[in-house]
Order: structure tokens, then sequence, then C-alpha cells
């Protein structure tokens, strides 16, 4: 009878099992318990997974022998991609030692490589047996899908940061590196965005690793507001078919201009942002360069931004830009051939906002800056991303900007201005300029106005030289000309996250996904107190030690005496 009943109780214990494994693979589901969220995915990071059925292969060249802090980094980098294969089997990873090779030759053949793909390597200390060493590390990932390869960084550069903080701001960073480079390489259907021209904007190559950039996630290319095609049926020539042909543009970029807007192009321009289209206006308050140094020893800056006629278009949005110069003690340097020198007409900003597209970035570089200003606009909501350092100064031009600050530095006293706003996001829907105005006509007749925007957003930032990428002139292994990544300065050697601050800027704009959310995700490190581990490291090494023991002595004892009593009976 006993036996039967210990059968009937296993094979329904059988049962229960298959049961509870067949209702799990029917629903998927996990369970995160941290207070944050730690190990749950965004929902368009879950979408984005659940899109491709084809392998991805993800190469992490994050092994080997590591401080604690890159541990950390290659053990979270890890789990995110088991998080990952949990949504989605077909994602593969494996984690390569890029040092690991049969001769020296053949590991400076890898780290070219690797740096010709996209990473960057970093320069680690290490302090072993008594001594310290240089090892060079690629803490990143080439994913491959189909034929496409992209890199994915997750260290993140932030110029002053510990290196415990950059590590801790890299892990925040982790899922939207990975999610954002498989979205690239996943991505069909691409949004257009485009280079305004016409006005004497930056050309193709000064914002060409920009472009670049932008071209791995966006279709990219140049529009001429000035240059109007005729219409293939009739020929004719048409402001309507041009605002057609401008429309089509999810985003605009328009950089650093040198010539004034008429009022046909700031009509146009207005109707696209009121049909929806989003825009970038890099603009410069005043005129001023470091070549007008190279000949004299100082030079006027002049006011620029009234001439490009663009203050009531502007001012309509909520913004005003002010033909001002911003002085910084806060400062990228210059070099002058014998060291580098804080130029406090260059302000580093160092970015505060926890708003996803300057969240954790490396330090901007500006050049010639000029304020702005906020204004009312009902229904727009303003954002200021970028501001000066406490320790900054405004001067109205014209003013002289001379070579004896770069050796002779102003006093302390003079820069008693904070947080001058420098790049400011605008959000919600805008008023036409031309809702009570004369609007231009076509066949005698006005043109058609859209006086309220949808739902838009744009950006303006007071310096257009913030999307200008260097010429190489001095690494001898480059071609001459060639275009260098956006925010590094060949002269100093110092990378900016100019680059980064900017493509943020369009993925919020246009990623309606959701993905650049995550980047205002924060998780709490938990690290160690070493202060109090080393004052109470005997403490818990007992209670670690003899609590388990006496619990395994004490639970024999019990059922010793259990058994006893049950079967003296």
């Amino acid at each position: 009878m006993k036996k039967r009943r210990d059968i009937v109780r296993f094979l329904l214990f059988i049962g229960i099992v298959f049961l509870v494994n067949f209702i799990g693979s029917l629903k998927f589901f996990r369970l995160d318990l941290t207070a944050e969220k730690r190990y749950s995915l965004s929902d368009a990071t879950i979408q984005l997974l659940e899109s491709f059925d084809d392998v991805m292969l993800v190469k992490v060249y994050l092994d080997g022998d590591f401080p604690a802090g890159f541990q950390r980094l290659q053990l979270e980098t890890r789990q995110m991609l088991d998080e990952f294969r949990a949504y989605n089997p077909n994602l593969q990873y494996s984690f390569i030692d890029p040092t690991e090779n049969a001769s020296e030759e053949e590991t400076n053949d890898v780290f070219q490589q690797l740096q010709f793909k996209g990473l960057k390597p970093y320069q680690l200390s290490m302090n072993k047996d008594g001594g310290s060493s240089v090892k060079t590390i690629f803490p990143g990932a080439l994913l491959n899908y189909g034929e496409s390869e992209a890199p994915a960084l997750l260290l993140q550069d932030q110029l002053g940061a510990s290196p415990e903080s950059q590590i801790n701001s890299s892990i925040e960073n982790l899922e939207f590196s990975l999610a954002n480079t498989i979205r690239a390489l996943t991505q069909s259907d691409k949004p257009l965005v485009g280079f305004l021209q016409g006005h004497d904007e930056l050309g193709p190559r000064e914002v060409a690793d920009f472009a670049r950039e932008l071209s791995n996630n966006y279709q990219v290319n140049l529009f001429n507001i000035r240059e109007f095609k005729s219409d293939s049926t009739n020929e004719d020539i048409s402001i309507a078919g041009q605002q057609r042909r401008l429309n089509r543009f999810d985003a605009m970029v328009i950089a650093k201009p040198r010539k004034a807007f008429n009022d046909l192009d700031k009509y146009l321009l207005d109707q696209y942002v009121m049909n929806g289209g989003r825009t970038i206006w890099l603009l410069d308050g005043i005129e001023a360069s470091m070549d007008s140094l190279s000949e004299k020893s100082q030079f006027m800056s002049l006011p620029l931004f009234d001439r490009l006629q663009l203050n009531d278009l502007l001012f309509k949005y909520g913004v005003r830009v002010n033909t001002d110069i911003v002085g910084d003690m806060v400062a990228a340097g210059v070099n002058d051939q014998r060291q580098i020198r804080p130029w406090i007409y260059f302000p580093m900003v160092m970015p505060q906002s926890k708003h996803p597209i300057a969240k954790d970035l490396n330090a901007i570089w500006l050049q010639f800056a000029s304020s702005l200003d906020t204004v009312i606009a009902e229904g727009v909501k303003k954002t200021i991303l970028l501001r000066s350092s406490p320790y900054s100064v405004r001067r109205a031009s014209p003013a002289i900007v001379s070579l004896a600050d770069l050796y002779q530095p102003p006093p302390r006293e003079r820069f008693r201005e904070s947080g001058i706003p420098l790049a400011i996001l605008l959000e919600g829907k805008f008023q036409s300029l031309y809702q009570n105005r004369v609007r231009p006509k076509e066949g005698g007749e006005p043109l058609k106005l859209k006086a309220e925007s949808v739902g838009n957003q744009m950006l303006v930032v007071g310096d257009g030289d913030i999307i200008r990428n260097q010429m190489n002139v001095v690494n001898s292994d480059m071609p001459k000309g060639a275009p260098l990544p956006l925010g590094y300065d060949q002269y100093t050697g110092t990378q900016y996250g100019n680059k980064d601050f900017l493509v943020n800027a369009i993925d919020y704009m246009l990623d309606d996904s959701g993905l650049i959310d995550i980047r205002s995700r924060e998780l709490k490190i938990r690290l160690l107190d070493l202060n109090r581990v080393k004052k109470q490291r005997l403490s818990w090494q007992l209670v670690n030690t003899l609590i388990p023991s006496l619990s395994i002595i004490l639970l024999g004892i019990l059922n010793y005496y259990w058994r006893r009593r049950k079967y003296l009976k």
C-alpha cells in the first residue's frame, strides 16, 4: 500500500514538473527583484531584439587580466549580452583577448585592424608583482549581422572624470551602446537628414565625420535651398515644389551659415518646421576665427548673427542668439608649439544635464561661442543642455580678441557669471512667423500657410564650429587634408564629446522607438566601503565561517533527536 502511494506521489511530482515547463514554454517571463530594475531591458530594446531572425555574432574584446574596474565592466557586458540572448537566441557572443597572438607583430596587426574597424585603444596602467606596466586594450565589441559589421564602444570618454566614475557611467550606458549598434545593423527604413546649403554653410568635407557617423542609422544628403529644380512634366519652377522637396527631409542641420537668409528662405524653413521637420541650428553670434591670429596678435570680433536676419524667426520659436562672446576659465587648450595653454575663448563645457542628449557625455569643445536667451513662446518647452562653467563672462561685440589673453589670462574677478546658456532644446507646438505677416507670392497669390506646427523639436547652439571636424596636417600616417574625427583636436591630442552630443540630438528627435531614453537611466553601483571592509574583515570572516558550520551541526543534532523519538516508539 505504502509503495503504491509513493509511486503515485512520484508520478504526480513528474506531472507537475512537466506542466510547469509546458506553461513556461508558452509564456516567457523573467523576474527582476533589484530596486532600479537593473536586469530589465527597456521595451525599445526588447522590440529591437525581436526584430531580427538571423544569427548576429558579437565579438567583445574584453578578455584578459584586468584591474577590478574593468573586470566589473567585463562582467556587466556578459550579463547584458545574456539578457539580450534571453530574448533572441540568434544573438551569439564571445570574449576575445586581442593580445593573445603568436608574435608581437601579429598583435600589432590585430590592433590596427580593430582601430580601422572603429574601436578605440585605451592605455591601461597596471600594478603587478611590485611593478607597473601599461597595457593596450580595446574596450569595445564588433557586431556582425549578415555581411554588415559595426563597432560598439563600451567605455565612455569623460575628461576629468575618475576611472571609477568613468566605468560606472559606461556600465549605465551599456544597454544603449549595444542596442544602438544592433539598430544600425538591422534598420532597413532610414530617416533622411539634410545639411542646408545656400548661405555659405560648412561644406561636406568640414562635416564629413559627423555625416559618416549619421549614415549608420540615417540617410544623409545636402539640400541647397536656393537651387530650384524645374518640374519634370512642364519644366516650371515653383516655390511649392521646393517646399515639397524640403519637406522630404526628416531633419535639417543648419551648420554655421555666414550669409543672410532672405524672406523666401525663412518662409520655406518656417513651413518646414510647421510640417514637423526637425531642425538643428548651429549659429555663430559673432565673426571670429583663429586664422585671424595667424598674421597678427589681435583682431576685432564683429557681430554676425544680425546679418543672418534670423532674429525674428528664432525669436518666434522661443530663443535669441546674442552677438556676444563667452569667455570661460574652464577652457580647452591651444598648442603654441611650446606648451598647451587654456584659451578662454574655447569654453570646455562639461554637460551637467540629465537629459538623454547630454547625460554623461565627454566635455564639449566650443570655439568663440555666443550666449543664448530664452524668450516667451506659448506651448514651447525649453531645456538648457549646455551651460558655461561658474567662472565665465560675456563680452559684447565688437570686442578685441588678443593673443595676450593666452599668455596673461584676465584676472579671476572678471569671470563672475555662471551657467551661461550655450545650447537649448525647444519642444512643443511652434507658431509660424508668417501667421500675421505678408507671405511670399506665387502666380500673384500668397503661398499657403500652416500657422501652427505639430509637436516638434529643434536644437539651437550658439557656436557653428561645434560640428566642424579638423583636417589632418599633423599625422604623417594619414593623407594631408583627410577629415579627422569630430571633436578631436590634433594639436593637443584631445578628444571631445561633440560628435556624441550631436548624434544623440538627432537620435532624440528622430528615433521613435524610444531607444535614446535608455541614456537617462541610472543604475546604482553599490561599491564596497574599503575602510569598513578593513575594520570589520575578521568579524565577517568569522560570521561567514562559523554560522554555516554551527547551523549544520545544530540541524544534525535536532534530526538525531527527532528520529530517535520517532522510531523508539
